[in-house]
């Protein structure tokens, strides 16, 4: 009877390896994926300057951005995610969504955070979201809607944020052209800085700003007629600040502890039971 109880202990030792194992390589990349039910809502605020047509001059007022995005289905391994961008004036209330605002269906590859070209609404490219483990001297390339391609995003620096380790992002692009106005033909173009602060481990975005200028070619001269500058409001930052500490908890947990856990106590009952075991047969 001894014999068969350092027996079963051996076996539950051996199980508890593989299942530790099984979960470093394959059940928690599964579960760090973009999950299905993925839904988030970003609030911005900032400023408008437009040209006034009548007066040929700037005109600036306040604006608050949101853009909702909701998981819609899978497609071919790919998760569809609807997004929807609404943008008002917030000093009289109007809605601007028909000439600002935007609304699509994204195709993600869960795992990498890549767009899926083939099966995506627009046939977008690069990153969706950054990767996870950037750090000095990285770059990657992510979709900017404003100039409707990826732009390289590469490392700043690193610095405290909200007490949270990130890697400061910048990507910019200038005079990128927009194609003709439909109204006046004339050529326009768009020059933009992005940037991003990101938590690494979890590649969680938790504060974003950007600036833009759109431009039109008039005789040689590039006239500004939009400079836009947004960013997350406090809200939204602090909603994402806390995504990313909930991330790295569950790195450390469900990443490093768990599967090492299972492992050590799997080792540690191998070698107890083997070692009993052998000793049983050398009494007899």
């Amino acid at each position: 009877m001894a014999a068969r109880k350092w027996f079963v202990i051996s076996i539950i030792g051996l199980v508890l390896v593989i299942v530790g194992i099984l979960w470093t390589t394959v059940i928690f990349p599964a579960l760090a994926q973009i999950p299905t039910s993925y839904e988030r809502t970003y609030h911005f605020d900032g400023d408008f300057a437009v040209l006034d047509a009548a007066s040929q001059s700037m005109i600036s007022f306040p604006v608050k951005q949101e853009l909702a995005q909701k998981a819609a289905g899978t497609q071919d391994g790919a998760l569809l995610i609807h997004e929807k961008r609404t943008i008002i004036n917030a000093a009289t209330q109007t809605d601007l969504s028909s000439v600002y605002g935007d609304e699509n269906t994204m195709a993600i590859e869960r795992k990498t955070l890549k767009f899926v070209t083939a099966i995506d609404e627009r046939g977008r490219t690069g990153y969706w979201a950054p990767p996870k483990g950037l750090g000095p001297g990285d770059t990657f390339d992510i979709w900017n809607p404003s100039v409707n391609k990826p732009l390289t995003a590469s490392y700043v620096k690193s610095e405290e944020f909200r007490g949270l380790k990130v890697v400061v992002f910048q990507m910019s692009a200038s005079d990128v052209s927009l194609g003709t106005n439909p109204q006046t033909k004339l050529a326009m173009f768009l020059s933009t800085t992005v940037n991003l602060f990101i938590e690494p481990k979890t590649g969680a975005v938790v504060d974003q700003n950007a600036t833009s200028t759109t431009s039109m070619d008039m005789g040689g001269n590039r006239v500004p007629v939009l400079i836009a500058n947004v960013a997350w409001t406090e809200t939204t930052i602090a909603e994402l600040v806390d995504v990313a500490k909930n991330g790295l908890g569950m790195l450390f947990w469900f990443q490093a502890v768990l599967p090492w856990l299972l492992i050590g106590l799997g080792i540690v009952s191998v070698l107890i039971g083997g070692t009993y075991l052998i000793r049983g047969k050398v009494a007899r």
